[in-house]
């Protein structure tokens, strides 16, 4: 079903161009002034998601009067529910699945501009060109399917943080400078009362039944990874429970992830707490629904990761995180905000070229010890004391 609505979708946009309509139109012609609705995409994973919230934040304060939609993956979606800065979601399914849907929506909201964060295929540039909005400014990437239709597309910069690449779209079309510490701060709110539910929920769990009290430390681990390339290995994550709770009785350990993480989140769990104190880690991968995760984040004390989502969000909610990076880029995704609260340990790469996401036989993660995880993590552990 999918490959017949990319084909009726891409048909529209052969169709459009066929009559006279090459491309998007030119940025010399574009005036703010005249912008009355607003579609931002980032439609990919949830930290590209977050990533763009800084330009959602910036296109708001430019344009305060316009209404502002933004397309994120279905996946995504409930992470924004309640985010302030846009009116109305757009939901894409990903993979052309509901092209048609969105071609559709488009032409009806006569949406007069589209700024493309972040896109896996080149389904919602079709579908903005087709559906006939004039101005579709894109961020630089090195897929170069779609660049014939836009206004105009802004150069790749690997050098950039991906937050930074985002921004540049907007400097471009607004002539605007976005490059203080706010403009590039990551914001995602979240209420009260759940942060406070989730950390009685865990002073229940831990701090009552081994008699802790306030002094509890509830250390999330993030063991799970978009792709396996990035994950630090599973016994590692073992062997540093087992050194944290054995370092201090205060310290609990809170297992996240994904419903696919659940078959060895229960492994992970029964290895760390063989010589006893199973009170002290609490699996909860599967339970904590993306619409949530704000807000159980917000109410752990630390959060050990990989470079993953979870991470991202801990950053954007103010959470104090260790992170782990060897095959990705910490300069491009790693923490560039509220430094004081983040750790990231980044090993070089010990491949060249390195093959990334393609790599079929990833051992590098384990060149980040479990002693260097430790260290850090209780160094961040102790400066809430301070």
């Amino acid at each position: 079903m999918r490959f017949l609505q990319k084909a009726i979708l891409q048909g529209f946009v052969h169709l459009k161009r066929a009559r006279g309509y090459h491309k998007a139109l030119a940025l010399d012609e574009f005036r703010p002034e005249k912008v009355q609705k607003v579609l931002v995409v980032s439609s990919t994973a949830i930290g590209d998601a977050l990533f763009a919230t800084p330009g959602i934040r910036a296109l708001r304060r430019l344009l305060p009067k316009v209404t502002l939609d933004f397309m994120v993956r279905d996946k995504v979606a409930p992470i924004f529910s309640n985010f302030p800065f846009v009116d109305n979601l757009v939901i894409y399914k990903g993979r052309y699945k509901n092209a048609l849907e969105l071609l559709s929506k488009i032409k009806r909201k006569h949406y007069d501009l589209c700024v493309v964060f972040h896109d896996s295929d080149p389904c919602p540039v079709e579908a903005a060109f087709a559906g006939g909005i004039p101005f579709i400014f894109r961020i630089g990437q090195k897929d170069e399917k779609t660049a014939h239709l836009l206004s105009t597309r802004i150069p790749y910069d690997n050098k950039k943080h991906a937050i930074d690449q985002r921004l540049e779209v907007l400097r471009r079309i607004f002539k605007v400078a976005l490059d203080s510490p706010d403009d590039l701060r990551m914001e995602l709110p979240v209420a009260k009362g759940d942060v406070q539910a989730f950390r009685s929920r865990y002073l229940s769990a831990f701090c009552n039944k081994e008699g802790q009290g306030e002094r509890c430390k509830v250390i999330a681990f993030q063991f799970s990874a978009s792709g396996s390339y990035k994950e630090w290995p599973q016994e590692y994550f073992i062997r540093l429970g087992r050194r944290l709770l054995k370092a201090e009785k205060t310290y609990n350990i809170l297992l996240i992830g994904g419903p696919s993480d659940k078959k060895r989140a229960k492994c992970i769990k029964k290895a760390i707490v063989q010589g006893g104190m199973e009170n002290r880690v609490v699996n909860m991968v599967g339970d904590i629904g993306l619409a949530k995760l704000p807000a159980a984040l917000a109410a752990t004390d630390l959060l050990v990761t990989n470079d993953t989502g979870p991470l991202h969000v801990a950053i954007a909610v103010g959470t104090r995180t260790v992170s782990l990076f060897v095959p990705t880029d910490v300069t491009s995704t790693g923490p560039i905000q509220d430094l004081h609260l983040h750790t990231a340990i980044v090993k070089p790469k010990p491949c060249t070229p390195c093959k990334g996401k393609y790599c079929k036989d990833a051992d590098c993660m384990g060149l980040i010890s479990v002693e260097e995880v430790f260290g850090c993590a209780v160094k961040a552990l102790c400066s809430l004391e301070s």
